[in-house]
């Protein structure tokens, strides 16, 4: 159980990089487009997008500590 503990937590790393990237992809995309890349409905969007993914892997996570 510890090594699902501890793959939960290097995907929970990898979520938060992968965020950061698309973020900042986003923004440049955005800027090249023409849009505003400070614009909050695009940030929202990312951040909606990976919230989801964070909130199952911390599911996932106390599920593997319940069962440890």
């Amino acid at each position: 159980m510890d090594q699902h503990l501890c793959e939960i937590a290097d995907c929970l790393d990898e979520v938060l990089q992968l965020q950061s990237r698309v973020m900042d992809l986003t923004e440049q995309v955005s800027a090249a487009a023409g849009i505003n890349p400070g614009d909050r409905t695009l940030r929202g969007k990312v951040t909606g997008l990976f919230f989801g993914v964070q909130a199952y892997l911390e599911e996932l996570n106390r599920l593997a500590k319940d069962t440890a």
